[in-house]
């Protein structure tokens, strides 16, 4: 059976000599010190000591590492690749400091060749040679797992059916369904390698950085990475509530959640959806599952009080924010190249952006996403080399750039994004159209021969066709596009009469608020628009089984995308509406309904009659110790008035906190034992937490913490419940850092950009 190639060649110079560093740490096992480019004596690394490289002869003395790069493809190296090496050979020997040469190259190397190379370095002065060739990198490739996943953009370099087993293959297919064009432009950042081994300590890696950072890319690689190193299912799922129907306990599962908490705007739903899947995700972790979630930094903020960190500490312990300020200028660099080497651009294009990619790289609004779109001709028909300014304004300013690339599309393009954004980001394909779907192309002045074209005409650059648990469709290139598709419904009050007429409701939803109540990047519905929402929210869902969780979204989107003039409306068509929302529904926390009163109580919408008597039960709940929520949560506690809360902290003291026993016993009546038995201690595992909080500087509260603490734990264990096996999680990746020089680099990383690129696939 023949080695599988890798096309080591479209590294580029710089990223293959990063490449060879990890290829001597984590394969030959030593710490080599690399130098920088201007000033390294000769060498590209160094080491001093014993070496006995598995397969290899042993070795002692002064070490010298030399990469050699080709971007030729079947290209060989002869002795005269390497004239300009010999005197630094010979320089270094007689100053004692090249007792063996390690030639590395990605090159061929020939019997003929290497004796001929080995003889004439031998000759001045090294008393042993090593040349490690492109056989022997594509070998090491094959045959280390930990390799590939330590250099995720080895999988887009080679042929993953050769690279994975088939087994490995089928388990990662959610990965390559979203992620196959971008693999082998993956650059090795200090942002993947502390994500990385927060995966592989804790299972669980939360994601979190600006819009068009890159999140998205590195949860991929690490999905990747585990199906091949630790040989996971990888589980690609729409919100953590699908994980009571995907997670298989008899097996190890990577469960990938983009957009964890809403994908442009913070949704509330989503939340609430975590808190109840809390123990569920533990219990999936303790299992041997993993988890990679991803959120906008701001959305993830917003979310945060809801998320019950308490309960759940990896949300803090494992967290890694991925944020531009933490690209190094080299990997800001890398991620250029390799967008633009691997790009739509044309060579001549290539050489007229090449004298502004130094200042692109160093811009502060430089994403990874930017850089992509930098390397696609769609993106840059405005761009320049008469105007340097023009670069600025493509990092400053990339919204007005989205933006007037969508206006400067034909109807037929148009229509097809705006199919895309009422369909939820996902249009299924073959294409087939609805009434209200035909209606929006017809207003584009387009129709569905069309659109078809033009789907196909923005693949890879607006739009990416993928498959999803077995379905083809397309979907936006980036979230980002939604945004400034957005800004065009916004200028537009025809498209915004459509969207409220013939979008799904749970885009709308997700995506406008009835009056300007602060939701950054909203479509605004106006007050002359209030009565077609209205209507739209008495539309019953599709799905039985879904109607609970339409229910709770409603009331979320009431609770917090709407104006008091809407929500009066909202009461003014059906009065029994407030009926059904007199009592507290349990959980307090993860029922939606509970904040809609809240809300129409800040508004004097709901009678104080009913107020009165929800506040009663939710002091009672607390009292007795089924749902203490009252105490700590704002949103519940606003029901309260003063003496109601001052009453309630008393009579806390001097029932909750001496009987608690009862209360464990009242928490858990009506278990559901399919759940295990943390979950149904949860609400009194919450109290514990916040007991501190509620009874500031108190030693004796601090006291009764603890003890409640342990009376809670003797309860789970005194359950007759099967407790899942817990799998040996893998050790942490180790990530070694090497000592750089001082000197100031000067070979540009960009100086191979066009060498040995073949002609442009569009």
């Amino acid at each position: 059976m023949s080695i599988p190639s890798f096309r080591l060649q479209d590294l580029g110079w710089h990223a293959f000599q990063q490449f060879c560093h990890t290829v001597l740490r984590e394969v030959l096992g030593q710490q080599v010190v690399s130098f920088l480019d201007g000033n390294d004596g000769g060498r590209d690394g160094a080491f001093a000591g014993t070496w006995s490289p598995t397969g290899l002869s042993h070795f002692e003395g002064e070490f010298v590492f030399q990469c050699k790069h080709t971007a030729l493809i079947n290209q060989n190296i002869s002795l005269s690749d390497l004239e300009d090496e010999m005197d630094k050979v010979e320089r270094l020997a007689l100053a004692g400091r090249c007792d063996v040469y390690v030639l590395i190259t990605n090159a061929g190397v020939t019997g003929e060749s290497e004796g001929k190379i080995t003889s004439a370095i031998k000759a001045r002065g090294a008393k042993h040679v090593m040349i490690l060739g492109a056989s022997w990198l594509n070998q090491t490739i094959v045959e280390s797992s930990r390799l590939r996943r330590l250099v995720p953009r080895l999988y887009g370099l080679g042929d993953l059916t050769q690279i994975l087993d088939d087994r490995a293959y089928r388990q990662a297919q959610a990965v390559l369904d979203a992620m196959r064009s971008d693999l082998d432009k993956f650059v090795l950042t200090g942002t993947y390698e502390r994500a990385a081994m927060a995966l592989a300590e804790h299972g669980f890696v939360l994601l979190l950085g600006a819009p068009a950072t890159g999140k998205t890319t590195i949860a991929a690689q690490l999905a990747l990475g585990a199906t091949d190193d630790f040989d996971t299912t990888v589980v690609k799922i729409d919100t953590i509530s699908n994980l009571q129907d995907r997670w298989n306990p008899d097996e190890p599962q990577l469960f990938w959640l983009d957009d964890a908490f809403g994908a442009t705007q913070f949704d509330r739903s989503l939340a609430l959806s975590w808190t109840s899947s809390i123990t569920r995700v533990d219990a999936a972790i303790k299992n041997g599952s993993m988890f990679v979630l991803t959120s906008r930094d701001y959305i993830f903020k917003a979310a945060y009080n809801f998320l019950k960190p308490g309960s759940f500490p990896l949300l803090n312990e494992s967290q890694v924010v991925v944020d531009v300020a933490d690209l190094s200028l080299d990997e800001r660099r890398q991620i250029l190249y390799n967008h633009l080497r691997l790009g739509r651009q044309t060579n001549a294009d290539l050489g007229r952006l090449t004298p502004n990619l130094e200042a692109a790289a160093v811009h502060p609004g430089f994403t990874p996403e930017l850089a992509r779109r930098l390397g696609d001709p769609v993106f840059t028909r405005r761009l320049t080399s008469e105007a340097p300014d023009s670069i600025a304004t493509f990092f400053s300013r990339p919204r007005d750039y989205l933006r007037d690339v969508i206006a400067g599309l034909d109807e037929d393009a148009r229509a097809a994004l705006g199919l895309i954004f009422v369909n939820h980001d996902w249009l299924r394909s073959p294409l087939r159209l609805g009434a209200r779907e035909s209606d929006l192309v017809a207003r584009f002045g387009s129709n569905l021969g069309g659109v078809t074209t033009a789907l196909g005409t923005m693949r890879g650059s607006l739009l990416q066709h993928i498959v999803r648990d077995g379905e083809s469709g397309w979907v936006f290139a980036h979230p980002t596009m939604i945004e400034a598709y957005a800004d065009l419904i916004r200028t537009s009050p025809e498209l915004l009469d459509h969207l409220l007429f013939g979008a799904p409701i749970d885009v709308l939803l997700a995506e406008v608020t009835c009056g300007d109540v602060g939701v950054e990047g909203a479509v605004i519905v106006p007050n002359a628009s209030y009565v077609i929402m209205l209507d739209r929210l008495e539309e019953s869902p599709n799905d039985l089984d879904e109607t609970w969780r339409a229910r709770s979204k409603r009331a979320v989107f009431l609770t917090t995308r709407c104006s008091v003039e809407f929500l009066r409306l909202w009461i003014e068509r059906d009065s029994a509406r407030l009926r059904s929302l007199a009592t507290p529904g349990l959980m307090l926390e993860a029922d939606s309904n509970n904040e809609l009163v809240a809300r129409l109580s800040e508004f004097g919408l709901y009678p104080e009659e009913m107020r009165s008597s929800f506040a009663r039960e939710l002091i009672d709940l607390c009292l007795t110790g089924v749902d203490p929520a009252v105490l700590w949560n704002d949103r519940l506690a606003s029901l309260l008035t003063v003496n109601e809360r001052d009453s309630l902290l008393q009579r806390v003291r001097s029932e909750l906190l001496t009987n608690f026993g009862e209360a464990i016993s009242n928490c858990t009546d009506g278990w559901d034992r399919e759940s295990g038995p943390d979950s149904a201690i949860q609400p009194l595992r919450e109290l514990v937490y916040h007991l501190p909080e509620i009874f500031p500087f108190d030693a004796s509260v601090q006291l009764l913490a603890n003890e409640f603490v342990q009376l809670l734990d003797e309860w789970v264990a005194d359950r007759d419940y099967e407790i899942p096996t817990q799998r040996t999680r893998q050790p942490a990746v180790k990530v070694s850092t090497f000592q750089n020089g001082t000197a100031t680099n000067e070979r540009s990383v960009f100086d191979d950009l066009v060498e040995g690129r073949g002609p442009i696939v569009r």
